[in-house]
């Protein structure tokens, strides 16, 4: 599985993976604030690293394995917190 997290269009991106053969989005969120989607990464990041899921490839492609806990964070994430401190 391929994540990421732009604070831009998420268009030309999700076609360059669709190319590469990735045929399904999750989870997908537009108009985040500031720079929630950046820390939004970093965050995923650092949670993988702490549940000791290594990528397979680069630094955004996981065995599906990793799902749940991007999904964790992703989906408790606080954004209103995240706002203020932007």
């Amino acid at each position: 599985m391929k994540f990421g997290i732009t604070s831009g269009d998420p268009r030309p991106r999700l076609r360059n993976h669709k190319r590469a053969g990735y045929s399904r989005v999750v989870r997908q969120l537009i108009g985040l604030p500031g720079n929630v989607a950046l820390e939004m990464e970093r965050a995923v990041r650092a949670t993988l690293l702490l549940a000791r899921k290594k990528p397979v490839q680069g630094r955004e492609y996981f065995d599906a394995a990793a799902m749940a806990v991007i999904l964790d964070v992703v989906d408790n994430y606080p954004i209103h917190t995240a706002e203020r401190s932007a």
